[in-house]
């Protein structure tokens, strides 16, 4: 396959999920009494996340399939490099998949609570820093690196060598995984969207 269509793909789910993050964002700074004028927008803004990370998180399950079809699985598994680009888009996918399963299991009474608002805000931008991430291996490889993987470096992950979490990390990402569940099974913002100062009054 020729490497450019893989390019192209990343490109079409790098624009969706950033456009989408963007939405959630939005949605949670909506929350705030300086923004509230502008809050009659929160129903566009949530049914707009909502689709742009449906589409790009199903456009990264194909970015990663092209990502195959350019090497085989054995190179890419014998070459550290490619194999932090797999965990990371993997750790894409799963993240904004989180993001997905609690907007589904809540509904758009999500944005009613503080909490789950903040949740889920963190879910997007944690799955685009790890959109980057990806991209930014993949440019390292075609021998464009962008830079980014000195803030990668922060939370303890080279990543031109194997590819591994420090146990802090792996402890942080386990509690938000728990507390998600709990939240979106749990569902106490029920009566919340009964409210007529809900801020997005529609699912």
């Amino acid at each position: 396959m020729n490497p450019a269509f893989h390019s192209i793909v990343a490109h079409i789910l790098t624009g969706t999920l950033l456009f989408g993050t963007f939405a959630v964002v939005a949605l949670f700074a909506l929350r705030f009494s300086v923004l509230a004028r502008f809050r009659y927008l929160a129903p566009a803004a949530d049914q707009a996340a909502l689709f742009a990370i449906w589409i790009g998180t199903i456009v990264s399950i194909a970015g990663m399939s092209t990502g195959f079809a350019i090497n085989s699985l054995e190179a890419s598994l014998n070459s550290p490099v490619i194999r932090n680009k797999i965990t990371s888009g993997t750790l894409l996918i799963l993240t904004y998949g989180l993001f997905l399963f609690l907007r589904h299991r809540i509904g758009s009474r999500l944005w009613n609570n503080d909490l789950t608002a903040a949740l889920a805000a963190f879910l997007a931008v944690a799955g685009l820093h790890w959109n980057v991430v990806t991209n930014s291996i993949g440019g390292d490889v075609a021998g464009l690196p962008s830079g980014y993987e000195s803030i990668v470096r922060w939370s303890g992950v080279e990543t031109r060598f194997t590819y591994y979490l420090p146990t802090w990390v792996l402890l942080v990402m386990a509690a938000i995984v728990i507390g998600m569940l709990v939240l979106a099974f749990t569902d106490r913002g029920a009566k919340e969207a009964e409210d007529e100062d809900a801020l997005v009054g529609t699912d």
